[in-house]
C-alpha cells in the first residue's frame, strides 16, 4: 500500500516535470505567434462595398503548432460593423515559417453602413482614410486562445 503511493507520486512528479516546460513553450508560441493584417476596398458596387481581408501568419519560433482558420471582427467607433465567417480548418505553421491565408471577403451594404455607422460611410463616399479596428481571433494548438487588435487606415482611391 504505502509501495502505490511512492509510485502515484513519483509518476506525478515526473508528469509536472515534463508537463512544465510544454505548457511554458505552448505559452511563448502564443505570445510570439504573429499577425500581419491588411484590408482594402475590394470592389464598390451600387449595393454596398466589399473589404478584403489578407491575414500572414508568421511563427519565429523553434515550434511548429496548429492555428485554427482566423475569425476577424471589425469595429469603428467602438460598433462592430462586420465579421467573418467562422470556418472550422486547422493550419500547420511549421518552425521558423509564415504563411499567407486565402483572402478573407466581406460585403457591407450601404443601408447597413448608413444605419450603423454613418460616419464610416460619409469618409468612405468622400474619400476620406477610414480608421478602422480590426481584430483577429484564432487558437493554437487546440488550446490557447490568441488575439490580437490592429488598427488599420483604409484609404480610398476614386
Amino acid at each position: 500500500m504505502a509501495n502505490s503511493k511512492w509510485i502515484w507520486l513519483g509518476a506525478g512528479g515526473l508528469a509536472l516535470a515534463m508537463g512544465i516546460p510544454y505548457l511554458i513553450n505552448l505559452n511563448r508560441l502564443s505570445v510570439e505567434l504573429e499577425t500581419v493584417t491588411k484590408v482594402s476596398i475590394y470592389k464598390v458596387k451600387l449595393d454596398g462595398v466589399e473589404l478584403k481581408i489578407d491575414v500572414i501568419l508568421k511563427n519565429p519560433t523553434n515550434g511548429s503548432i496548429t492555428i485554427k482558420y482566423p475569425f476577424v471582427k471589425m469595429m469603428s467607433e467602438g460598433k462592430v460593423f462586420a465579421t467573418s465567417e467562422v470556418n472550422d480548418q486547422d493550419i500547420n505553421l511549421k518552425e521558423f515559417s509564415q504563411t499567407v491565408l486565402p483572402a478573407i471577403f466581406i460585403k457591407l451594404s450601404w443601408i447597413n453602413l448608413a444605419t450603423t455607422l454613418p460616419s464610416l460611410l460619409k469618409k468612405l463616399r468622400n474619400n476620406e482614410p477610414v480608421n478602422i479596428q480590426v481584430k483577429t481571433i484564432t487558437t493554437i494548438n487546440g488550446r490557447i486562445p490568441y488575439s490580437k487588435e490592429d488598427n488599420i487606415a483604409i484609404e480610398t482611391k476614386g
